[in-house]
């Protein structure tokens, strides 16, 4: 009798406490979904430090070149304003002039010919869009449209679109930058949109290039200038924010695609994981993604 009277005692204990248990331990879970958010913050912070840190070297290095060209016995007027041009201009790449000596004679070469900025910097994201003139029809517009529209208000307060007119025809860029600031003049003023085109003495004498790969020289400097394309929209990228990615001006997005892009690379961050370039479509070099601190070593 005082055994069944016990077992029944137990029975109902367990009856009554397991709903009160298990409503603590619902509320006591840990939130994986904070801890996420968390982790990727940090991984954040540490790239944005990262890039800071690089911002940093390139100052000093700009001050160290000054310092010795002031103090040089043989300085000359080129020596001085090189390093200037430098500091003041977003490419700070100087070792660029090692692979592209014809720049050494012309400190503006790495000016923009045309800018149209209202100065962002510090974006989570860059995205790199080069355009060219086409001959039939140009996607540019629609391009743009679906890169902003497929965004959340938050990112496009905190990324950046350039748009890189790779052609040298004055009256081209001209009308072409005055296009886009017409068609998205809110976005142009709140800094997520820039135009940039680079100026002719930028590029070297095309038709003194030397034949490789057994191309023709049309072929040669076809796949001369771009690479040169790439190489200024990446210097002029670099010191705009922590991750770049190479687009091209005739793509499509899916809603969420930034979300999606950041969510990856900050996990491979916090996963310590060594990587230089994330890859986020499989034609040629669209979508991948670079750690702008890492973009010098495309550059040269």
């Amino acid at each position: 009798m005082i055994l069944r009277r016990t077992a029944t005692f137990y029975f109902v204990l367990i009856a009554v406490t397991t709903p009160f248990f298990t409503i603590f331990l619902m509320m006591h879970k840990p939130d994986l979904s904070e801890e996420t958010v968390l982790v990727q913050k940090l991984a954040e912070l540490q790239e944005r430090l990262r890039h800071a840190e690089m911002m940093n070297q390139q100052r000093w290095q700009d001050m160290v070149s000054l310092q010795r060209a002031v103090h040089s016995n043989e300085t000359s007027i080129l020596d001085l304003q090189l390093p200037t041009v430098f500091h003041n201009c977003p490419l700070s790449s100087t070792s660029c002039l090692t692979f592209l000596p014809h720049l050494a004679s012309d400190p503006e070469a790495f000016r923009p010919a045309l800018k149209v900025s209202a100065g962002r910097t510090a974006a989570r994201m860059v995205l790199g869009v080069p355009t060219v003139k086409r001959e039939v029809q140009s996607y540019l517009m629609a391009t743009l449209h679906n890169l902003i529209e497929n965004m959340t208000p938050q990112e496009r307060d905190t990324c950046l679109i350039i748009v890189f007119i790779a052609e040298i025809e004055k009256e081209f860029v001209t009308k072409q930058a005055a296009e886009i600031q017409e068609e998205f003049s809110e976005y142009v003023d709140s800094g997520l949109l820039e135009v940039v085109s680079p100026p002719a003495s930028f590029y070297p004498d095309m038709d003194k290039l030397k034949q490789t790969l057994g191309d023709p020289l049309e072929r040669v400097k076809w796949r001369t200038k771009q690479t040169l394309d790439f190489a200024y929209l990446m210097m002029y990228a670099q010191g705009k924010g922590t991750f770049y990615v190479q687009l091209e001006d005739d793509i499509l997005s899916k809603p969420g695609y930034i979300q999606k892009m950041s969510e990856y690379a900050y996990k491979q961050v916090s996963l310590k994981k060594d990587w230089l370039i994330l890859d986020f479509c499989q034609l040629g070099f669209i979508g991948k993604m670079f750690k702008c601190v890492d973009l010098s070593k495309f550059i040269v």
